[in-house]
């Protein structure tokens, strides 16, 4: 299990020159200008904590909530401190490897389900269908129900309609029209299947047409991405092993994930397991082979000449461009477009980060306002992204502040220009 190791947390804290780069990308700091909710003042305090110089463990505790995690900190900072992953394993140390909460514990354990997440779209697709959905916004009744929290939550469902679960209904292998490149196995991601299957589905597609071969393991589970935030050690470890045993010994030549956070678990498993002389090799290997959908597509390239008829605008996932260092490769593959537009501060966190929009309502509600704010500058009539987090928090800051931009994951950008080049001239 991770632990709060005394050694590197010093160390961490010794490194740490006090030169404020962290300051200027923090989103708490920003929005406090409290050293305590800043990178380096939470390296300090889980220094303090380590070397017995705190004795409120829930102090530390709640400033490693307050964390974000976001990592825009580490991609600054010039000594290679890294207080995102600390908050992580703070979470994990002081609860012992298991949320307190029985709420939390009973929600991460539907991840450890395939076939509830399953249910779970069904379940939506119906509640959208029928006309429910319309009728709880229209009303507001949960939160006259005294549910206010509850009716938040549901404000995150994307107002376009979500189609049935990909795991469902969608071939376990696809194979191109001609000779394929090679074999490509799709992460299907949890939300990804749950709320977003049309953009999973844009992804093998987008795979098929550049002529790779793609199967669709059943063997997935989560990546246990929900559960190391949460601070849930034997929960990610299960989950993690799992798909290690299954992707680490799969003959394809690459992994490919359209989701932010399943990408980045996957390439950090090598962390997790690095010690241990089974998973140690498989994470390696599953580490070297794992892509996002638009590193991918910018390493192999589209076929033809594939334009983008529309203005785009992209926000950087925190967890592509912070923890996996994927940032120019979207950007390359939007400037396809005749009018790419970039976002100013598109690096910087929209306010999602896992349940941090519902913990920390108000806070999250500030970033993502102005993140809206940015978007309207653009003049760009769609908003990528590439993590379903991100994709929910934008689509509902769309809604509330505005502009009226279309936000989709960039794989279906990528898919529609593919169709619109092999459209017949009129």
């Amino acid at each position: 299990m991770n632990t709060l190791d005394l050694e590197r947390l010093v160390q961490d804290a010794e490194a740490c020159v006090r030169c404020g780069l962290c300051l200027s990308v923090c989103p708490t700091y920003r929005e406090t200008q409290l050293e305590i909710q800043s990178p380096r003042g939470r390296v300090m305090l889980y220094a303090d904590h380590a070397q017995g110089l705190v004795d409120d463990p829930l102090k530390v505790l709640e400033a490693a909530y307050d964390c974000l995690d976001c990592r825009a900190c580490q991609t600054v900072c010039p000594n290679d401190v890294k207080p995102g992953e600390a908050a992580l394993d703070a979470r994990v140390t002081l609860q012992e490897g298991r949320p307190p909460s029985r709420l939390v514990r009973a929600a991460l354990a539907l991840f450890h389900y395939p076939f509830l997440i399953d249910l779970a779209n069904v379940l939506l697709v119906i509640y959208q269908r029928l006309g429910l959905q319309a009728l709880v916004r229209r009303t507001r009744l949960l939160e006259r129900l005294g549910l206010g929290k509850l009716q938040f939550a549901e404000s995150l469902l994307p107002g376009r309609p979500v189609h049935p679960a990909m795991r469902l209904f969608h071939p376990r292998r696809v194979r191109p029209d001609g000779e394929p490149k090679g074999r490509v196995a799709f992460f299907l991601g949890c939300v990804m299947n749950l709320v977003f299957s049309e953009a999973s589905k844009a992804t093998v597609e987008v795979l098929r047409r550049s002529g790779w071969e793609v199967v669709i393991p059943r063997e997935t589970t989560c990546c246990g991405a929900p559960h190391i935030e949460e601070g849930d050690w034997y929960g990610f470890e299960r989950l993690a092993k799992q798909n290690l045993d299954h992707y680490g010994r799969l003959d394809v030549d690459y992994i490919l994930t359209d989701c932010a956070a399943c990408g980045a678990e996957l390439k950090g498993y090598v962390k997790h397991f690095a010690a241990d002389p089974v998973y140690g090799p498989l994470a390696e290997r599953v580490a070297a082979k794992t892509r996002m959908f638009s590193e991918f597509v910018d390493a192999e390239g589209l076929p033809g000449s594939t334009r983008f008829p529309f203005a785009t605008t992209h926000q950087h996932a925190c967890h592509a461009c912070h923890a996996q260092g994927v940032k120019d490769e979207p950007e390359r593959v939007l400037r396809f477009a005749t009018d790419y537009r970039p976002l100013e501060g598109g690096t910087d966190c929209c306010g999602s980060a896992g349940v941090y929009n519902l913990t920390h309502t108000e806070t999250s509600m500030r970033i993502l306002e102005r993140k809206m704010a940015g978007v309207a500058r653009t003049g760009a009539e769609v908003l990528t992204v590439e993590n379903p987090g991100c994709l929910l928090q934008l689509d509902l800051g769309a809604r509330r502040y505005g502009p009226e931009v279309k936000v989709r994951h960039i794989a279906e950008v990528v898919l529609e220009a593919m169709e619109a080049q092999e459209e017949p001239p009129r």
